[in-house]
């Protein structure tokens, strides 16, 4: 009797890793997804990120509309990037970039919409890169701890549509 219940005490645990591991290896598989796993176009999924931050942290509208460019290329030293004077955001996507990177420059690059509102606050931004430099500049400080902080979820909202 003492064997039976070993037996089935081991087969038990057995079949819990088995489905731990499966269930980790599935949600890994979407957070290690490439730009060439999507199913839909990337401007589709730009524009989803983009709409969830107008959604979810919103600036006033009269502000300025938020406009954006997509270059199917990598740069060497940038992932995206901000302009504060025209109100646009540049990224950079290529097939074998991962999509949570993407979302991550996505929302980092929001953040920088929602610091640079005004032409001052702009000058500001340039003022601070000069004393702080970019790791230690506020504005980079914050725009980071936004984007990791939301990227999770934006990604979790599209995902069943996205693969």
């Amino acid at each position: 009797m003492v064997e039976i219940g070993f037996i089935f005490y081991f087969s038990t645990l057995f079949v819990i890793y088995v489905v731990m591991t499966i269930r980790d290896s599935l949600l890994k598989k979407n957070k290690s997804a490439k730009i060439r796993d999507l199913k839909i176009s990337k401007k589709k999924m730009v524009e989803n990120v983009l709409q969830w931050c107008e959604t979810n942290h919103s600036i006033p509208k009269h502000k300025g509309k938020l406009s954006y460019k997509i270059n199917y290329y990598n740069h060497t030293k940038l992932e995206g990037c901000y302009c504060g004077y025209t109100k646009n955001i540049t990224i950079y996507i290529t097939p074998e970039k991962r999509i949570i990177d993407v979302v991550d420059t996505l929302l980092h690059e929001y953040q920088h919409h929602i610091d640079m509102r005004t032409q001052k606050e702009v000058k500001l931004y340039f003022k601070q890169l000069n004393d702080f430099g970019y790791e230690n500049h506020p504005m980079e400080i914050s725009a980071r701890i936004f984007a990791k902080q939301y990227r999770d979820t934006c990604f979790e909202n599209f995902k069943e549509n996205w693969f």
